[in-house]
């Protein structure tokens, strides 16, 4: 009866020996599980972090990416308008070029011209130096000429004296030469300041004008009777902007007819301008 009381004392004691343990690997277990559990959630919220960092960067990287086309795109267009702006300036030197080569024509044409008046001036020369020697040898009998007109200038002065004594006598005539001799002096100052010529720096206003591009002629609505002379240089000016310059080719009493020329400024300009200044360079 002690044997089996001890036995199963025994048998008890074993028995909640094997509950405690297992009561305590259970335990351990658990806390093991919940050590795993928290390394668990502790991964999922740096693997959280790291994903929303991720998308950040790549709306980041969008973003550059989308500043980056916009720049890119801003860029073609800047280099369009530069191919346009190169294309214009491409046909402008082509027109200059046309240009040219009829200015060159006539310029050629112009030296020969020139080449036969210089042939008439030596011929002219010529003539002058025989003039000249006719003339040195006509000196003796000019001299004996300047003589006589010496002596009849004295005579007149004697007689200009005798005139003078006698017109302080006549006031009323005397009068009447001092009103003639004003009225010519006041003649000759119109004359002198409203001068039918053209100073450099004058300004003369055009009102119409005919425009050719392709062959760079300007025709316009004045001439000799403004002051217009042939080979005039002019700069032609609206609104305070200059537009080209032109010289004068041919020239009527109240018209003439220009040549651009070029590579200076934009002629293109009078397509769109009727009334302009010209000024005398």
């Amino acid at each position: 009866m002690v044997k089996l009381s001890y036995c199963l004392n025994s048998l008890a004691l074993v028995l909640s020996l094997f509950i405690a343990w297992t009561h305590f690997s259970q335990k351990a277990e658990n806390e093991f599980l919940r050590g795993e559990l928290s390394d668990m959630k502790s991964q999922i919220e740096q693997m959280e972090l790291a994903v929303k960092e991720a998308k950040m960067g790549q709306i980041d990287k969008l973003n550059r990416e989308k500043r980056k086309n916009s720049e890119l795109e801003e860029a073609s267009n800047a280099m369009a308008d530069e191919i346009t702006d190169l294309e214009r300036k491409r046909d402008e030197v082509k027109i200059n070029s046309e240009v040219a080569a009829t200015t060159e024509s006539e310029l050629s044409a112009e030296i020969q011209a020139s080449k036969l008046s210089i042939a008439g001036v030596d011929a002219e020369i010529r003539t002058a130096e025989q003039n000249v020697r006719n003339l040195t040898l006509s000196i003796p009998s000019l001299q004996q000429e300047i003589v006589n007109l010496e002596n009849l200038i004295t005579e007149q002065g004697q007689r200009k004296f005798q005139l003078e004594n006698t017109l302080k006598t006549y006031e009323k005539e005397t009068n009447i030469l001092k009103e003639h001799y004003d009225c010519t002096v006041t003649a000759l100052k119109k004359d002198f300041y409203e001068h039918p010529w053209l100073e450099r720096g004058e300004r003369v206003s055009v009102s119409s004008s005919d425009l050719d591009l392709e062959s760079g002629i300007l025709m316009l609505s004045v001439g000799k009777r403004e002051g217009i002379e042939k080979k005039m240089l002019f700069s032609v000016r609206s609104k305070g902007k200059n537009i080209c310059q032109i010289r004068i080719k041919e020239v009527a009493y109240d018209h003439c007819v220009a040549m651009i020329i070029p590579l200076m400024g934009t002629p293109k300009d009078l397509e769109e301008i009727n009334n302009f200044d010209l000024i005398y360079l």
